[in-house]
């Protein structure tokens, strides 16, 4: 009987001392957390103790460290983008709103005659609609940015869309003196996407070609044998950018514009591919021998007989 209760003394004195050992360890693992959570440090909580059965609990806590750390990171990314964002905003809308402003303080001057009038009445409705276009864009990023933006999945006849697209800019091709090469497949199948979007997409691209291509366009809308997808190819001269510019040409606000005097905001051709990934397509851009091409694939959707 004596050994018996020695026994359980003796085990009651070891049960004692581990529960002393275990509550020392969460001491510290909260230490160790309250530390952390008031200083900017990449460390993870450690096992001092030794004790075994609190290594599920530690790669718990750790593993959400690791989450929340990469969520502050995201975060603090994400605001220093809008940050820049806002600044580009600020600039892009200054720059023609500033210009509009000057002449209308020049059209004060009573010795203007009806033509110097008009003349800049012009300019002044031209900076206007630049501003009204550069919201324009802006706005429709930001929709497309927060997935804001409506979306109809739907058959897309692109050949038509294509069509319409180049109609609708003929005239700026005749202003500019411009040839068109276009080259479109008869059987072109139908795409699942927006109309609107493809419309965007084609409009996009084009506009960007006219405000900083050079000299005739080559477009053309044909099946790649290889992959089975449809490719509408845009090429035109561009001696004004490099290889290593053609890389960078589908991220926002990239632009050679520095002075941004025009409309360029360089969203165009960032809102392109964000839609055309959408709709499950690809961009891809290459420059050689100063001609710059931009090709964008679509898959095809097949017809239901």
């Amino acid at each position: 009987m004596i050994y018996l209760v020695i026994g359980l003394s003796l085990l009651s004195l070891f049960l004692l001392i581990y529960l002393v050992r275990l509550r020392l360890a969460l001491r510290n693992i909260a230490s160790q957390v309250q530390e952390m959570s008031h200083e900017e440090t990449n460390q993870l909580v450690r096992n001092s103790s030794g004790q075994k059965m609190l290594n599920p609990l530690i790669n718990s806590i750790n593993g959400e460290m690791r989450e929340l750390r990469s969520k502050v990171v995201t975060a603090e990314k994400k605001s220093r983008e809008v940050r820049e964002s806002l600044a580009e905003i600020s600039h892009d809308l200054r720059t023609p709103l500033t210009a509009a402003s000057g002449y209308t303080g020049m059209l004060k001057d009573m010795d203007l005659t009806d033509e110097e009038k008009l003349r800049y009445l012009n300019v002044v409705e031209e900076r206007f609609e630049t501003s009204r276009n550069l919201v324009d864009q802006l706005f429709f990023f930001a929709r497309l940015e927060s997935d804001s933006l409506g979306w109809n999945e739907e058959e897309v006849d692109i050949r038509k869309v294509l069509t319409s697209v180049l109609a609708m800019y003929y005239g700026d091709f005749e202003k500019k003196n411009y040839e068109m090469q276009v080259e479109i497949e008869e059987k072109v199948m139908p795409v699942l996407g927006d109309t609107d979007a493809v419309k965007r997409i084609f409009s996009n691209i084009i506009s960007n070609g006219l405000a900083h291509g050079e000299g005739d366009f080559q477009i053309s809308l044909r099946k790649d044998p290889e992959t089975g997808r449809f490719c509408f190819r845009f090429s035109n001269r561009a001696t004004n950018i490099t290889e290593e510019d053609a890389k960078h040409i589908f991220e926002k606000y990239f632009t050679k514009d520095k002075v941004r005097s025009t409309s360029n905001t360089g969203l165009g051709l960032a809102i392109a591919k964000k839609l055309v990934e959408k709709m499950h397509g690809s961009c891809s851009a290459s420059w050689k021998d100063e001609i710059l091409t931009i090709c964008i694939t679509f898959p095809e959707k097949e017809l239901v007989s």
